[in-house]
């Protein structure tokens, strides 16, 4: 087996908000690596913001091949579809707050179930029939002078049997109570990603997610029940820690003492903002990695999340299918 590391997009300015398409590799394609690379805006120290913060650049990312989307969610869903699943945290380059320092953000986009798996990749295409469209915002609250680049892992001997498609569905809850999420069926499910606007915090929670349930057609199946805020930790289950090296790291001189003392926000508002980690769960079908507990909709009519919302606002929900080659 062979594999292929490189460029595909090499480091270049985004002038302007809008979409930017490129073309990506021929040979059976493994991961995409998104490399945001912003400078920050941080006159106002509390403008800082986490890697989290910077995938926000990200409005909408899509692997499309054929005109059909393969993966589809924001910047922000892919990198909580990435802790959540995979365990994989953000990595980031000059992690600091001076202003107009420039950092760099990894956003990695797995097309398999692993990382270098070569029975789990997306297959071979022509040039031009698989592409990477993304919906930019090249500055914001803590970032701007966005630069991006783009390189691919590629498999070359690889005849895999298997990829996977990621697309996000999204919907607005009219009201708090019972609300279905409809998902596709046809495949199997390893997992659904769900994010709700409002998260789990304050002296009286009332987090948008609520309850949860997944149904087949109209049959409980997996999560008969469960609290969004023991999905949300359910990672744990698999040994990771949670996310805090995403918080904020700020330096402070301790004029009293006359020393530097370190404050570092574990979580924070990287939590529990609009679009933190604490916004996120994960029902998770897949957990002994063999698709032991799967979720096979083929031939079935209707698959749902029901959520007995506590708060009505927007959600968004990304079922992780397999699709055989």
């Amino acid at each position: 087996m062979k594999l292929l590391h490189s460029i595909q997009v090499f480091d270049q300015l985004i002038a302007a908000d809008g979409v930017e398409t490129f073309d990506l590799a021929v040979n059976p394609l493994s991961v995409i690596l998104l490399t945001l690379r912003p400078l920050n805006d941080t006159g106002t120290l509390l403008n800082f913001e986490s890697a989290l913060g910077i995938y926000g650049a990200v409005n909408r990312m899509s692997v499309i091949y054929r005109g059909s989307g393969v993966v589809g969610m924001t910047g922000r869903d892919l990198a909580a579809l990435n802790y959540f699943r995979h365990g994989i945290m953000p990595w980031q380059a000059s992690h600091v707050n001076t202003n107009n320092d420039r950092r760099a953000v990894v956003l990695p986009i797995l097309m398999g179930r692993w990382p270098y798996d070569p029975v789990s990749c997306f297959p071979a295409t022509r040039r031009g029939e698989l592409v990477l469209e993304l919906d930019l915002d090249i500055a914001d609250s803590g970032y701007d002078g966005l630069r991006l680049s783009v390189e691919t892992i590629e498999l070359l001997d690889a005849t895999p049997e298997e990829f996977e498609r990621k697309v996000q569905i999204t919907q607005t809850f009219a009201a708090t109570g019972e609300n279905d999420v409809d998902l596709p069926t046809g495949n199997l499910v390893r997992g659904i990603l769900a994010f709700g606007t409002t998260g789990f915090a304050g002296a009286a929670p009332a987090p948008t997610l609520g309850r949860l349930s997944t149904y087949l057609d109209n049959e409980q199946w997996g999560y008969s029940s469960t609290d969004f805020e023991v999905a949300h930790m359910l990672p744990s289950l698999m040994g990771r820690n949670p996310p805090a090296m995403d918080g904020r790291v700020h330096t402070l001189l301790e004029v009293a003492g006359g020393g530097v003392v370190t404050a570092t926000q574990a979580e924070g508002a990287s939590s529990i903002g609009s679009g933190g980690w604490g916004n996120y769960c994960y029902l998770d079908f897949d957990p002994t990695r063999d698709d032991t507990f799967s979720m096979d909709t083929s031939g079935a009519s209707r698959l749902y999340v029901r959520s007995d919302a506590e708060a009505a606002n927007l959600v968004r929900m990304i079922a992780v299918e397999r699709i055989p080659i």
